[in-house]
């Protein structure tokens, strides 16, 4: 019997592994995949933004250290609408910060954090295992597949981290909600021959977020959000094209669009858990929240909800917590977590419904609010920490220290 088991072990399966292990506790990743090298992809690399809480949570991990030197900072964010005058620039210096985030390639966050659970002798990482059934009794007791063998493990609590489309939580008879933005996003890494230091934009036009995200030197990722016909129309383009056609629409602020990774177009869509938790079995990531990338807080709002676990476990072992019941601390994770997780989801429909709106008036008034919370520190100030994740106080990962 195990204490923990994750089933999931992606970015956020791992991390949490890794927040969770404890002298008094064992536990086990159930990943359905394995990780294998993987060659370097250049231009073509897929990355993700790291918020100013995430890397508190790495620093106190004792993990940032590695993640920072493949990490590009973000020390200056300016955002702007399209063909309007209204514009607000963050910088990391007014809030006596090194950096406002970071951007890392996926695969480069995925390896240093499978190095340090590969370090740990108190996880045990199951690769090539096919989640397959969860029950519970006086344990949740989950069945994988394995070497065309079925395979059963017992553990005190289980974490369910296996995505938007979670077979484990279907499984729990845990529903959730589907909104379907009407929207697509395309992903591509571009260079630029006029690279700004450390700077991310966020660019509103008529059919949706730009985002344009620093990966250090000439090199940018690019999240474009458009209507599904026409992100279809842009995927299609030659490379050429479709440079022609970002540089229309982000504009000069980098120069010419010199280069431009093979692109792909996901469908938007947000979806939600009725419940985080089950009896034994909690929800984290995607598997309960899935949303818009508009702010980039997805995997960011994940790692909160393991910071908020780890510090409802403190240093208990899962025996201990057996006495009172697990219960109270499962319910106590879905009261706190549900708070956040619903301000976070306004926040990005917010700016959603704001920022994707052709009615003329609606364009003056976003070009108005842009300008105006440019002006004003305070406002400025709460949507910064809104972005970095801060705005729920702290515990001791968000501190940065255990």
């Amino acid at each position: 019997m195990r204490d923990i088991a994750i089933i999931g072990g992606g970015l956020v399966g791992l991390c949490a592994a890794l927040a969770l292990q404890h002298p008094a506790r064992r536990i086990t990743i159930i990943e359905a995949g394995n990780f294998d090298p993987q060659p370097a992809r250049g231009l073509a690399a897929r990355s993700l933004a790291l918020s100013f809480s995430s890397v508190q949570i790495f620093r106190a991990l004792g993990l940032w250290q590695a993640i920072e030197a493949q990490a590009a900072p973000i020390r200056h964010i300016h955002v702007s609408a399209r063909a309007r005058w209204g514009v607000t620039r963050l910088h990391a210096d007014d809030y006596r910060l090194d950096a406002l985030g970071y951007v890392i390639e996926n695969q480069a966050l995925s390896d240093c954090l499978l190095q340090a659970v590969q370090a740990s002798e108190l996880i045990e990482l199951q690769q090539n295992a096919s989640f397959a059934s969860i029950d519970q009794d006086a344990l949740v007791n989950i069945g994988y597949r394995q070497q065309n063998r079925r395979r059963q493990l017992k553990v005190r609590l289980a974490l369910v981290a296996d995505g938007a489309q979670s077979q484990a939580r279907q499984a729990l008879g845990i529903d959730h909600r589907r909104i379907d933005y009407g929207q697509s996003v395309v992903i591509s890494n571009v260079e630029v021959d006029m690279p700004q230091a450390d700077t991310a934009y966020e660019r509103f036009t008529a059919q949706g977020p730009l985002a344009m995200l620093p990966l250090g030197g000439r090199r940018y990722a690019c999240v474009w959000t458009l209507q599904p016909d026409r992100a279809a129309e842009v995927c299609g383009l030659d490379d050429v094209g479709f440079a022609a056609a970002l540089q229309d629409s982000f504009g000069f602020r980098l120069g010419l669009i010199e280069a431009v990774s093979a692109r792909f177009s996901l469908p938007l869509q947000r979806t939600s858990a009725v419940a985080l938790q089950a009896g034994r079995c909690l929800l984290i990531g995607n598997a309960a929240n899935a949303l818009h990338p508009v702010a980039g807080q997805s995997f960011n709002l994940a790692l909160r909800d393991v910071a908020g676990l780890y510090e409802l476990l403190c240093d208990q072992s899962l025996a201990e917590l057996d006495a009172g019941g697990i219960a109270p601390l499962a319910e106590k994770y879905e009261r706190q977590r549900i708070a956040e997780q619903r301000q976070v989801i306004r926040y990005g429909d917010g700016l959603v419904s704001m920022f994707s709106n052709e009615l003329p008036l609606l364009d003056q008034a976003r070009a108005a609010a842009l300008g105006l919370l440019d002006l004003l520190p305070a406002l400025k100030a709460q949507a910064a920490l809104s972005g970095m994740g801060m705005t729920f106080g702290g515990n001791r990962l968000l501190r940065g220290h255990l």
